[in-house]
C-alpha cells in the first residue's frame, strides 16, 4: 500500500496578500512588542507570514500591526537586522 502524499501547508505573506508554499515565505512572531523572525519556525506565540522581498510593502501597510492585532506600531528592528544579514 502506498502512503498517500502529505500536502504542503499554504500560507499568506502579510504584505503582499498573495498565498504562497509555507517554505517560502519567512515566519514572523510577535514577543514584547517586537516582530521576530522565525526561520526554523519553532517560536511559540502568534504568527505571521512575509516573503522577504515584501518587507517595505509590509512597513507601508502596516501589516504587522494588523497581522499582530496589536493597536501600537511594532518594533521591527531585530526583523530588519535579520533580513539584511541573510542577503
Amino acid at each position: 500500500m502506498v502512503p498517500a502524499p502529505r500536502s504542503i501547508p499554504i500560507r499568506s505573506c502579510i504584505a503582499c496578500r498573495n498565498r504562497e508554499n509555507w517554505t517560502e515565505l519567512l515566519h514572523l512572531v510577535e514577543i514584547d512588542g517586537q516582530v521576530i523572525p522565525d526561520p526554523d519556525r519553532k517560536l511559540d506565540g502568534r504568527g505571521a507570514w512575509l516573503h522577504r522581498r515584501c518587507f517595505d510593502v509590509a512597513v507601508q501597510r502596516r501589516s504587522f500591526s494588523r497581522a499582530f492585532k496589536s493597536e501600537k506600531d511594532l518594533s521591527t528592528e531585530k526583523l530588519e537586522q535579520f533580513l539584511s544579514e541573510s542577503h
